[in-house]
């Protein structure tokens, strides 16, 4: 401990040793004490003894006096600081002690130690938060050794886990830190206390941020498009940031030499508007969703995809932002989470897990992945997103979940449309004075690889600005094209399928502002002639056309059964007298399925209601109950009431009247041919 009054000793020691005669004005040798503290350790132990010796002070008492007077001075400077008010904008305050110099960070001297070396510590740009009020840390700027300017959103919570691993992230990039333990520890303290007048927003995913007053659009790499009202970076960039938004020759360049080239063919115009839909989901109210193209290798589907995804970056697999089906569930969370707001390009749905399928197109059109807890149980922060899917494979989605042995749920197809693409002559009708399809692809490849990048960035630059300044004229843009779609589709069409049409209409209007604004040299009408000419594709492929795909589903099924099994597992009955029997007694059903009764014209399956529940509804996984009620609706089963869809029938063998679903053969000559979309 040191004494409440150092002086005190001294006095006593001056009195004992001081020859007779000999003086030591008090102020003088204070005014020397003060000196001292301000010194760095060396040169105190430098000066200290000739002090002593011209004050006739001993060295104890003298040490003694100067560690006082140091400590007086730190508690006088943390109680003035304690009293400052926090940091105004752009003021960065280090913590007592520490001095930023030219060549780097001081602390403070240590007894009996040399100065610490400055340290190469990177500026501080504020202190970051995320939108709820937590995960606070340090928004930190450097450059590495080669001159690249570096920028870090900092956890706090770095700087209380294990040692070397705040150290490990921000040598990782570039920054120099000595590897001495009392340094380091230092450095932590310094950016622990570390106080800055500037706020900034942590965000843990890409896309819009704000509010709809400052909307601002934040891209993998960190650039910010749009005015927010504070700034905002990025929690986690993604390793490859700079290659999922590069930026290379200029917009006008890709117009020319890209986009116009999509004129004439409505899966490239359809692609290149869809990459624009993504910007366009928040402000219109909409969840995430999209499209798969299937059919032939080589009639250029991934082309047509790529030619969007070059609005973004490069839109190649290595070294690109094209992306893989072939990925684990946690890795699809991840692109999904990179590509908020934006497009999810995904390729070769047939290189996937087969049994995924199903779950990924659910898991990311409805933007949320799994929930998982932390270490201590709590629960952690869950992946979340909203992404335009534009999907590419030889197979359709039904035919790869097929390959696992399961069924295509009607959601999962509905929220990844599967479209047909099967031919490149129709795909590519118009080829630009190329000799054929191959020469305008290869076009098209060198072309992507020197201009990609600007036309996303001109695009959602201009969408912020009219979210800002016009979000009714938006929103009046959006509903008008809905409207136009849903005139598409006939009277009674499945919910659905005016869900598919919403999307579609959603594409339309991208496309159309994007040519409203000039992003694409297209005239106006084309996005939107190509958005329906992708939704008749899409309705002439599914089943039930423009009605429920799970009636169809149904019908089909209990049509199969009836195909399958209507000679060998059905019981034949005929009308002998008013009563039926069976027209070959001697023949033994195995395993049967009902009975059949002809009666001319007018033949019907009898399948009792276990039957029915087992080997017509449970191979496909229906319901039996839905599935009645569908072929009732259809006209194919006979009932007595609307409540009760059975009937009860008087059969060969049971001595009372049997209950029995009254299927009419009718349902095989049935033919499906939905409900059809009107021209455009």
């Amino acid at each position: 401990m040191v004494d409440r009054d150092p002086f005190a000793e001294i006095d006593r020691m001056n009195a004992k040793d001081l020859p007779a005669g000999a003086a030591n004005p008090p102020d003088l040798l204070r005014a020397e004490v003060a000196r001292l503290a301000k010194l760095a350790p060396l040169e105190y132990q430098t000066e200290r003894k000739p002090v002593a010796d011209r004050h006739h002070v001993g060295l104890a008492a003298l040490d003694k006096a100067v560690a006082a007077e140091r400590a007086r001075h730190r508690a006088e400077t943390a109680a003035r600081l304690r009293r400052k008010p926090p940091p105004g904008p752009g003021e960065v305050r280090w913590p007592p002690g520490f001095t930023m110099k030219a060549d780097g960070l001081y602390g403070p001297p240590r007894e009996n130690t040399p100065p610490p070396r400055g340290w190469s510590l990177p500026d501080v740009l504020g202190q970051s938060r995320d939108q709820t009020g937590e995960a606070w840390g340090l928004w930190l700027q450097w450059r590495d050794p080669d001159g690249k300017a570096h920028r870090y959103a900092m956890p706090s919570e770095l700087l209380m886990v294990e040692p070397g691993r705040l150290e490990a992230e921000l040598m990782r990039r570039g920054l120099r830190i000595s590897t001495d333990p009392g340094a380091r520890m230092l450095l932590r303290k310094a950016l622990a206390e570390v106080q800055s007048g500037d706020r900034v927003r942590v965000a843990y995913a890409t896309g819009w941020q704000g509010d709809d007053d400052a909307p601002a659009f934040l891209l993998p790499d960190g650039t910010v498009l749009g005015t927010p009202a504070e700034h905002v970076v990025l929690r986690s960039p993604p390793a490859d940031a700079a290659q999922q938004c590069a930026v290379a020759g200029t917009l006008e360049g890709w117009k020319s030499e890209v986009a116009t080239l999509a004129v004439g063919n409505p899966l490239a115009v359809f692609c290149v508007s869809g990459t624009f839909a993504g910007p366009l989901l928040l402000p219109a109210g909409e969840t995430g969703g999209g499209f798969h193209f299937c059919g032939r290798s080589k009639v250029g589907k991934t082309l047509a995809v790529q030619m969007g995804l070059s609005a973004w970056g490069l839109p190649h697999k290595v070294g690109g932002a094209l992306r893989d089906w072939r990925s684990t569930a946690n890795a699809l969370e991840t692109a999904g989470e990179e590509c908020t707001d934006g497009l999810l390009p995904l390729d070769e749905v047939h290189q996937a897990n087969p049994a995924d399928v199903a779950a990924a197109a659910y898991m990311l059109a409805d933007g949320a992945g799994k929930r998982r807890l932390k270490r201590d149980a709590s629960p952690a922060r869950r992946r979340e997103w909203r992404a335009f899917i534009l999907s590419t494979g030889e197979i359709d989605q039904r035919t790869a979940v097929a390959r696992a042995g399961q069924k295509m749920p009607a959601g999962a197809e509905v929220r990844v449309a599967s479209v047909p693409v099967d031919d490149a002559t129709a795909t590519w009708p118009a080829l630009h004075g190329r000799a054929d399809f191959p020469a305008l692809a290869s076009d098209l490849h060198d072309a992507m690889k020197r201009h990609h990048g600007a036309a996303a960035r001109e695009f959602v630059a201009r969408l912020a600005a009219m979210r800002a300044d016009n979000p009714a004229g938006l929103t009046a843009v959006i509903d008008d094209m809905r409207d136009r779609f849903a005139t598409l589709l006939p009277p009674g069409a499945d919910p659905q399928v005016r869900e598919v049409a919403r999307r579609c209409a959603l594409v339309a209007a991208a496309g159309e502002l994007a040519a409203l604004w000039e992003v694409v040299p297209w005239q106006p009408g084309m996005a939107e002639a190509a958005a329906a000419t992708m939704l008749r594709a899409w309705i002439a492929r599914r089943p039930g056309g423009a009605g429920s795909a799970e009636a169809a589903a149904q019908l089909d099924q209990v049509r199969t059964v009836l195909v399958q099994h209507g000679a060998g597992r059905f019981t034949v009955l005929q009308r002998t007298q008013g009563v039926w029997e069976e027209t070959d007694p001697g023949r033994a059903v195995q395993n049967r399925i009902g009975w059949r009764k002809r009666d001319g014209g007018r033949d019907e399956f009898l399948i009792p209601p276990e039957t029915w529940r087992t080997e017509v509804c449970a191979p496909a996984a229906l319901d039996p109950t839905a599935t009645a009620r569908t072929l009732h609706e259809a006209g194919f089963l006979r009932v007595t009431s609307d409540r009760d869809r059975t009937v009860k029938e008087r059969l060969p063998g049971f001595p009372n009247p049997v209950r029995v679903y009254a299927v009419t053969a009718a349902l095989l000559d049935a033919v499906d041919e939905g409900a059809q979309v009107r021209a455009a």
